[in-house]
């Protein structure tokens, strides 16, 4: 007597067998992508030092350029005249450390730092050893940081002291005290 064998038996098995294969194949070849994908762009992101690399902190960007003069890339997206503010930081960057900003920045908020000064509104800390700058885009949408830089450029080029340009900048922008 012969086996009973099903006719499609052993040809689903097979099939069954060889597509199973298949699929684990596949999903192994898209692991092997994705993990490729990933540790590249990993190694891209690995190298912070680089000029125009730009982060996240609080609600300012951060980017960092070679040096004071060198703009920072996020500028692209603003107006001549923020552009011009930002390209006169590195004239003026002693005079900007010890001119107080009146936006509110100086008592920072739940998500940023408090800011030290007006310089301390366009870039984050002087320039280190390298020469390299770190920018923040803090004073791009800030009304009070630009008026107070043109108040600098201007008055600068009217001769005026840094004495006097600091009385100017409280005058025009620090609160009066209210009497009740």
């Amino acid at each position: 007597m012969k086996p009973n064998r099903s006719a499609s038996a052993e040809p689903n098995g097979v099939n069954q067998q060889n597509t199973g294969s298949t699929s684990r194949g596949i999903m192994y070849a898209m692991l092997l992508g994705f993990a490729l994908i990933t540790l590249l762009t990993a190694c891209s992101m690995g190298n912070d030092k680089e000029s125009g690399h730009t982060e996240l902190h609080g609600s300012e960007t951060w980017e960092k350029t070679a040096s004071l003069k060198e703009q920072p890339g996020f500028l692209k997206d603003h107006t001549k005249l923020t552009q011009d503010l930002y390209a006169e930081v590195h004239n003026h960057t002693d005079l900007m450390g010890g001119i107080n900003c009146y936006c509110g920045c100086m008592a920072g908020t739940e998500i940023d730092e408090p800011h030290d000064s007006l310089l301390r509104c366009y870039i984050t800390e002087h320039p280190a050893d390298d020469g390299t700058v770190t920018w923040t885009d803090h004073s791009t949408s800030c009304g009070i940081c630009k008026k107070e830089m043109e108040m600098i450029v201007n008055l600068s080029k009217q001769g005026k002291t840094d004495d006097e340009i600091r009385e100017a900048i409280d005058e025009a922008f620090k609160p009066k005290n209210v009497k009740s």
